[in-house]
């Protein structure tokens, strides 16, 4: 059985450590990483349907990691391609202020913000 170990939230000291702290397991972290280097060493895109070279150990955790990628917006399938794209940094721009925003209506006193 393989062993699950979580992940800490870590410094960002290489693009890997960023993977941390979207990815809950090491074998997520493994799994996107695999994804993102292959991607990026096909120029950054590669038909959908060669998906079966991105599994490094089962279909499931390729499925699941794939799905967060595109979520996130570090991934994206454009007519048949899975490409890298910008959308994560403009995601964390806007989460950033968003965040930002509550914070300050919480420190102006407004108590009606709930999660």
């Amino acid at each position: 059985m393989a062993k699950i170990e979580l992940v800490r939230r870590p410094s960002l000291i290489s693009p890997r450590h960023l993977l941390r702290y979207i990815f809950f397991t090491e074998m997520q972290v493994e799994q996107a990483s695999a994804i993102l280097n292959l991607l990026m060493k096909n120029d950054g895109k590669m038909p959908d349907s060669d998906w079966e070279k991105f599994v490094l150990t089962s279909r499931g955790l390729y499925v699941k990691v794939m799905r967060k990628l595109r979520d996130v917006g570090l991934v994206e399938k454009r007519m048949g391609d899975f490409s890298i794209c910008e959308d994560f940094s403009t995601a964390m721009k806007k989460l950033a202020d968003y965040w930002s925003n509550i914070m300050q209506s919480y420190g102006e006193g407004d108590r009606s913000i709930e999660f």
